[in-house]
């Protein structure tokens, strides 16, 4: 078991905003995923769409956020079994700047399928951009999160993990409603173990989501 620091998500929160602001964010998202498995010299795929929800809270210049999204991929040729994967995840952001934020990321990631299940507990950190785009209610999404801290239950550890988003979030007419538009790719590193040899995973798709701001 390995257990380091650092951290934060993603998947989606509602604008940065000003260090002196006070409110309540909540959102709904869909993610269309793609899974890709590399393991000696071969390419497994599989593919989904997740379902999740996200809520945030933030005090001045510190944000703290919870998260969850679940589905399951399908498909791998009869190589790979299909899977149910749910993840949860809460955050914490010191809010720097109106457009950037840097913070902490603490998540668990479940694998359930017919071989069983697997159990991923990952910490690491994360920046956040969202500048303005000179357009009326319209900002960038840019996102990465490097999450070296692992412990694996029911499957080999972990070498490395790292998540990044990259999009478009509009307001319309400045309200509180607010629609994102992103594409996510996560890749982790899996060490060998007695009886498999390493591997890789990603997951990458399009992201929907929309979201609504209570405060200021």
């Amino acid at each position: 078991m390995r257990l380091q620091a650092a951290l934060v998500l993603v998947l989606c929160a509602s604008p940065i905003g000003a260090a002196t602001a006070q409110g309540v964010r909540g959102f709904g998202q869909a993610f269309n995923v793609e899974r890709r498995v590399y393991y000696r010299g071969s390419v497994f795929q599989q593919t989904g769409l997740w379902y999740g929800a996200a809520g945030a809270i933030r005090l001045g210049p510190v944000q703290i956020g919870v998260s969850g999204l679940m589905g399951t991929v399908t498909g791998g040729g009869g190589v790979s079994p299909d899977i149910q994967i749910r993840t949860t995840a809460v955050t914490f952001h010191y809010i720097l700047a109106p457009w950037i934020a840097l913070g902490a990321q603490a998540e668990a990631r479940r694998f359930d399928s017919d071989a069983g299940a697997t159990v991923w507990r990952l910490i690491g950190a994360n920046a956040r951009f969202e500048p303005n785009l000179g357009i009326a209610g319209l900002r960038g999404i840019a996102d990465v999160s490097v999450l070296p801290a692992s412990s694996v239950s029911g499957g080999p550890a972990l070498d490395n993990a790292i998540q990044a988003t990259a999009g478009v979030a509009w307001a319309p007419g400045g309200g509180r409603m607010e629609l994102r538009l992103s594409y996510r790719f996560e890749r982790y590193d899996i060490a060998s173990a007695a009886s498999t040899a390493a591997r890789y995973e990603q997951y990458r798709g399009v992201n929907v989501g929309i979201g609504i701001l209570f405060g200021r």
